[in-house]
């Protein structure tokens, strides 16, 4: 092999090194839309369209299902999730999962429960509009989201006097939590939080990375991709995360982890759990079958009794 072949093989391995973290990094910070693909009124339930601004000037959807009830559960996805769910086949080049995610379901068992429904799509997801930066910053940013949608509900003279409670789940979880610490006066007379798998970013990535190839990729790809994303956004991913804000929750909690999900950390939801106040629970699910993170995203939908006894304890 001659000196000039083994530098133009030396400089296609770079380039595709950083090929790839770039890819990562996009995919993380950009992530694909996924669609509406169904409403509340597939399940049977009535459904209001609702749509309102944030103070910093992004335009949020969502539904608004009703029932007999003063009781309301404020509902926020995963990040790369809309309020639909999560559709496997709209994932581009890096396939992360083949589960389908679907929330109607837990909506419906909270609505069949008497419960009023919230549930939008965050900043750059589904139907909402777009931020500035077009960036997806795992809660940093999407607490925003939630104190505009505080504030939409204190808006409705038939919204804001109903006992409310949240229900979070990853990113969503993450938003709920850091804008408890942001805006303390609009959460003071939160019933109770359920936070399904709050992560912070640098746990995220790699356990992702060496979920889906190898550890050997991970200690190579990792510090790139971290890199690149700091560039690009200006947070580490260790920024991203909603362990500093957690001492502050203002209201019950409690944590749900699946024990098997292999891109999260029991250590990290344990630290979590350790820095809220009283009261708090926190439970790792066990399953017969290893429950994958998406898995537990569904969970609700078909076994919601967990949910539903938390709930009658504070809302």
């Amino acid at each position: 092999m001659t000196t000039t072949i083994f530098l133009i093989i030396i400089g296609i391995i770079i380039l595709f090194y950083f090929a790839m973290g770039i890819y990562f990094a996009k995919s993380l910070l950009y992530p694909m839309v996924h669609p509406i693909t169904e409403t509340p009124e597939d399940y049977g339930m009535k459904c209001e369209d609702i749509s309102y601004n944030t103070e910093d000037n992004v335009e949020l959807n969502g539904w608004y299902i009703p029932s007999s009830s003063k009781k309301l559960i404020i509902m926020v996805h995963p990040a790369s999730f809309s309020r639909a769910g999560f559709d496997p086949k709209n994932q581009g080049l890096a396939k992360i999962t083949k589960i389908t995610v679907k929330f109607l379901p837990t909506v419906k068992q909270l609505n069949e429960a008497g419960y009023n429904v919230l549930f939008f799509d965050l900043r750059n997801h589904g139907e909402s509009g777009k931020s500035k930066t077009k960036k997806v910053y795992i809660g940093l940013d999407e607490y925003k989201d939630v104190i505009g949608t505080m504030n939409y509900i204190n808006s409705r003279d038939d919204l804001k006097n109903q006992d409310k409670a949240f229900l979070g789940f990853c990113t969503g979880a993450n938003s709920i939590i850091i804008a408890m610490n942001k805006r303390p006066d609009l959460f003071q007379n939160i019933k109770c939080m359920i936070a399904v798998q709050p992560i912070s970013g640098n746990t995220l990535v790699w356990r992702l990375v060496k979920s889906l190839y190898t550890v050997i990729m991970a200690i190579m790809m990792v510090p790139l991709v971290t890199l690149i994303s700091r560039i690009w956004s200006g947070k580490w991913f260790s920024e991203m995360s909603p362990l500093n804000y957690c001492h502050s929750i203002p209201c019950p909690v409690f944590y749900i982890q699946a024990k098997t999900d292999k891109w999260a950390s029991l250590d990290d939801i344990q630290a979590y759990y350790d820095k809220s106040p009283e009261p708090k629970e926190l439970l790792f699910l066990e399953e017969e079958e290893p429950l994958h993170r998406f898995d537990t995203y569904n969970y609700f939908g078909h076994k919601p009794q967990i949910m539903l006894d938390y709930y009658a304890k504070y809302v």
